[in-house]
């Protein structure tokens, strides 16, 4: 199996720039009219909460990845509410930048729930996944 090796600051900055990357993703989703969006996606009770849950874990896992590989001596569980902290804070500036597109409502607190229960699923998951990331790192 081919397995690619970086260092570790290699590997936050990779981690960062893909924070970046979800960050800028999020934002231009939430930037479409509402008349062009699929209106069986809300007919579902629970699949826009569903969407904005794994959204947002994956913004959480990633978070805290990249804060545990930049700041290797920071205690763990730190970096994990840092990371919950930034993702739902990032929920906010979304529900808020919906308020501006046409055809959005934007502001709901049960969207924002759903960002910041996905926050932590994701930092969480971090505890499982961190030890195979590790492995990617070369060491002198």
């Amino acid at each position: 199996m081919f397995v690619v090796r970086m260092t570790s600051r290699l590997l936050a900055g990779l981690l960062w720039s893909v924070l970046l990357g979800w960050g800028a993703g999020i934002l231009s989703v939430s930037s479409v009219n509402g008349e062009f969006l699929p209106s069986a996606l809300f007919s579902l009770t629970f699949a826009d909460k569903f969407i904005h849950f794994i959204a947002f874990a994956l913004g959480g896992w990633v978070a805290a990845a990249a804060l545990r590989f930049s700041f290797p001596s920071l205690p763990v569980t730190r970096a994990i509410l840092t990371a919950i902290v930034l993702v739902a804070a990032f929920g906010v500036v979304d529900e808020t930048w919906q308020t501006s597109t046409p055809g959005r409502m934007g502001g709901d607190q049960y969207d924002w729930i759903a960002d910041f229960l996905g926050g932590i699923a994701g930092a969480l998951l971090t505890l499982r996944t961190h030890a195979r990331l590790e492995r990617l790192i070369t060491r002198p």
